[in-house]
C-alpha cells in the first residue's frame, strides 16, 4: 500500500491488524498490502460514511493497543497480537470497530482470486456464445434514450423483482402497455462470476439498520430484483400466517383458500419443487440423520431451480440460469409482449396531477432526467425504496405508516465440524431445512458458503480463523431465519443515497436466536458433530455436550450475535382504514387515485419464511385488481414516445 512519510506510522499499524486478521496458514495465503489496499478500495466505493468509520475503527484500535499494552499493535509478537484480538473480540466497546475491519479484510481477502483458488475455488468456464432472444430488444439503457422525450403508457411498474416484475407481466398479459422501471443494470448470466466483491459492487444496494445491533439488509439492485441473485427458496406463506392477516384486516380475501390459486400460479411460472439430493450434498444426510434421531421434521427446500447443478453460490446470480428469478420467468414473456423497460434509472418523483397519479419521473446516474406517464403507477422498488421515495415526497401519508412496522427476519448463523467431508461449496447453498419450529417462529436451513464467503461466517480471526478453515471441507453451516416478535423498524429518509434506518432486536428475539442456535447445536450433536461454532462475537468453539450446556447457560445480548437480514418488509402498511395504513386491499394508495403499491412492503410481515413467494401471490392477486381498475383490453399497444 502506498505510504507518505507522515503516514508510515498508521499505515504499519494498519497492515499489521489485517495480517494478525488473517495470518494464512499452509493453504491460505496471509493478508497484505494488497489486502489493506483492496479494502480500502471496497470502503471508498460503499459510502463516504463508511469510509470515516473505517478510519475512525483503525485508529480506535490502534490506540487501544497503546493504552493495553503499552506499545503499538505492529510492535507486538505475533502471540501478543493474537491475545489482544481475543480481547477485542470480547469487549462491549472494542468489538464493534474490530467486527467492522474484520468484516472488510475478509470480504475482500478471501474473494482475492490467488486466495480463493488457493483454497481450492475454481474459476468460471468463459461463455463464448451468448444468447440474444427477441425480448432483450425492448431492454433500453435510460441513458441512451432520447432526450427531452416523455414515454406514455398504460402503466409504469417501478421495479423488476419479486413484485413489479410479476404484476407487470400479468398486467402485459392483460393487453396492457407497460413499461418497466430499473434503477439498476440488466446482467446476462456471463456477468455472474462468481466473485462476491464485483456482485455486491453490482447488484446489491447497501443498507444497514441500526440500532442496539447493526443488521446489514442485503438488497437486490438489478434486472429481476433479488430473484435474481437469492437461494431460490419458494416457501408458501404459512397457513397461520395468512389466517392472522385475515384476523388483522378484517377480511378473507388472503385465507389459505383464496390465496390457493395464486400460489399455485407462481409456483407453476416458477416450476417450484423440492431440491433434489444429488445437489444438496451431504448437508442433507446430517441434517435428517440428527433430525430423526430428536424425532424433528425435516425435508429438502422448495426452490425454483429445475435445472440446478449445485454449481455456484447463488446470491451472486446463477451462471447457468437454471434459477427461475422473475429475470428469467416473468419478464421475458411481459417483454416479448410488447412491454419496454429502461434499466439505469432510478424513480426520484410520482407525477401527480389533480390528485391522481399520472407517472413518474427518473434520473440516470450523470443526472439526466425522463418521465414516463401513465394514467396506472406502481411502485414495486421493496420495502426500503418505496417508502423512501413516497417519504420524500411526503406522499400517501397521511397515516405517519410510510415507512413504520419495518420487519426484517433477523437471522443468525451456527457452524459444526463433522468427520465425513461435507464440502459445502460444491453443493447449492440452501437445500434441506429443519422445520420443527417453523410455527415457533424458526427454521434452521442449510447455509452453505463458497470459499470466498467461508471466513466471514466464522465470528472470530486470527489463528481460529485459520484453524477453522483447515477443516473446512468439514463444516456444516447453517442460516437460522426467526419470525421477528414486533415490527419495530422504520424508514426514515434518504440520506446522500443511503436510507437510514432503525431497527432493535427485542430480548424475545435474543431469546428466540438463542435457542435456535442451542436447537441447532442439539441437531449437530445429534447427527456426530466433534465441534460447534455459534456465530457469536466472542464465544470460543464449543467442545461436545459440555460446551453446549456452558452456551445454553450463558446470556445474549442483542450485539453479541451477527445478525443479517435479506427479508425487509411492512413499511407501507396496508389496511381497510386510511387513517391506520397506506393502501387499501386492493394495493391502491388511500389518498392517490392510480398509485399501487405491490411489493414487500405491503407484505404484513414477519411471515416466519423467505417472502419471495409471498410477494409474487400477493402481486398476482394484485394485477387482478389493478386491471379490473385499468380498463384491461385484448392485444397490447406498444409504449409509444411523446414529445416532452
Amino acid at each position: 500500500m502506498p505510504r507518505s512519510a507522515a503516514g508510515s506510522f498508521q499505515d504499519r499499524s494498519v497492515l499489521a491488524l489485517a495480517e494478525a486478521i488473517i495470518p494464512g496458514t499452509g493453504g491460505v495465503p496471509a493478508a497484505d498490502e494488497a489486502t489493506v489496499a483492496a479494502a480500502a478500495e471496497v470502503v471508498r466505493h460503499m459510502d463516504p460514511r463508511l469510509e470515516r468509520a473505517w478510519r475512525l475503527a483503525q485508529a480506535t484500535l490502534s490506540a487501544a493497543a497503546v493504552l493495553k499494552t503499552g506499545r503499538p499493535f505492529q510492535a507486538l509478537p505475533a502471540a501478543a497480537q493474537e491475545a489482544l484480538l481475543r480481547h477485542w473480540e470480547s469487549d462491549p466497546l472494542l468489538r464493534k470497530p474490530l467486527g467492522l475491519i474484520e468484516l472488510i479484510y475478509k470480504f475482500v481477502h478471501f474473494d482475492a482470486r490467488p486466495t480463493y483458488q488457493a483454497m481450492g475455488g475454481s474459476s468460471v468456464s468463459e461463455i463464448k456464445a451468448l444468447e440474444q432472444p427477441r425480448w432483450l430488444q425492448q431492454v433500453h439503457a435510460a441513458e441512451t434514450w432520447d432526450e427531452g422525450d416523455d414515454i406514455e403508457c398504460e402503466v409504469v411498474v417501478v421495479g423488476t423483482g419479486a413484485g413489479g416484475g410479476v404484476v407487470g407481466r400479468e398486467l402485459a398479459d392483460r393487453g396492457l402497455a407497460v413499461v418497466f422501471v430499473e434503477e439498476g443494470e440488466l446482467y446476462r448470466r456471463d456477468a455472474f462470476d462468481g466473485s462476491s466483491v464485483s456482485a455486491h459492487r453490482r447488484f446489491y444496494r447497501a443498507a444497514f439498520a441500526f440500532g442496539n445491533a447493526v443488521i446489514p439488509l442485503f438488497i437486490g439492485r438489478l434486472f429481476g430484483g433479488s430473484t435474481a441473485i437469492n437461494t431460490g427458496t419458494s416457501y408458501r406463506t404459512p397457513s397461520w400466517v395468512l389466517d392472522r392477516w385475515c384476523e388483522d384486516l378484517g377480511t378473507s380475501e388472503f385465507s389459505p383458500a383464496a390465496m390457493s390459486r395464486y400460489f399455485d400460479r407462481v409456483e407453476g411460472e416458477l416450476q417450484v419443487a423440492p431440491a433434489e439430493r444429488r445437489v444438496i450434498g451431504p448437508i442433507a444426510d446430517v441434517m435428517a440423520r440428527g433430525c430423526e434421531a430428536l424425532g424433528w421434521s425435516h425435508a429438502a427446500v422448495r426452490r425454483n431451480a429445475p435445472d440446478c447443478d449445485g454449481s455456484g453460490f447463488c446470491d451472486f446470480g446463477c451462471r447457468t440460469e437454471a434459477r427461475r428469478g422473475t429475470n428469467i420467468s416473468y419478464l421475458p414473456p411481459a417483454l416479448e409482449k410488447g412491454a419496454v423497460c429502461l434499466t439505469g434509472l432510478r424513480a426520484d418523483r410520482v407525477l401527480i396531477e389533480q390528485g391522481k397519479a399520472v407517472g413518474i419521473e427518473g434520473v440516470t446516474k450523470s443526472g439526466r432526467r425522463l418521465r414516463v406517464r401513465a394514467p396506472t403507477v406502481v411502485l414495486a422498488g421493496g420495502a426500503i425504496p418505496t417508502p423512501l421515495l413516497l417519504l420524500k415526497q411526503g406522499l400517501a401519508n397521511g397515516s405517519g405508516q410510510v415507512g413504520k412496522n419495518l420487519s426484517l427476519h433477523p437471522s443468525g448463523g451456527f457452524l459444526a465440524e463433522f468427520a465425513e467431508p461435507i464440502r459445502g461449496h460444491a453443493y447449492t447453498p440452501q437445500g434441506y431445512a429443519c422445520t420443527e419450529f417453523m410455527r415457533d417462529g424458526m427454521i434452521i436451513m442449510a447455509a452453505q458458503p463458497d470459499f470466498n464467503t467461508a471466513g466471514l461466517v466464522l465470528p472470530f480471526s486470527g489463528r481460529r480463523l485459520m484453524k477453522a478453515l483447515d477443516h473446512f471441507d468439514r463444516l456444516g453451516s447453517f442460516g437460522l431465519l426467526m419470525r421477528d416478535a414486533t415490527a419495530n423498524g422504520r424508514v426514515w429518509r434518504d440520506v446522500k443515497g443511503m436510507p437510514l434506518i432503525s431497527y432493535n432486536v427485542t430480548p424475545e428475539d435474543v431469546a428466540r436466536m438463542h435457542k435456535g442456535m442451542v436447537d441447532t447445536a442439539e441437531m449437530c450433536l445429534a447427527a456426530g458433530a466433534t465441534q460447534l461454532y455459534p456465530v457469536v462475537l466472542g464465544m470460543p468453539e464449543l467442545k461436545g455436550r459440555r460446551g453446549l450446556e456452558a452456551f445454553r447457560n450463558s446470556k445474549l445480548s442483542a450485539s453479541d450475535v451477527l445478525w443479517t437480514s435479506y427479508h425487509p418488509l411492512g413499511t407501507c402498511k396496508m389496511g381497510l382504514d386510511p387513517k391506520t395504513s397506506v393502501v387499501d386491499l386492493d394495493h391502491q394508495a388511500h389518498e392517490v387515485p392510480g398509485l399501487f403499491v405491490v411489493d414487500a412492503s405491503t407484505v404484513p410481515g414477519p411471515l416466519g419464511v423467505n417472502p419471495q413467494v409471498t410477494i409474487m401471490a400477493m402481486a398476482t392477486r394484485a394485477a387482478e385488481k389493478i386491471a379490473a381498475q385499468a380498463g384491461a383490453r385484448v392485444g397490447a399497444r406498444a409504449p409509444s414516445r411523446a414529445s416532452a
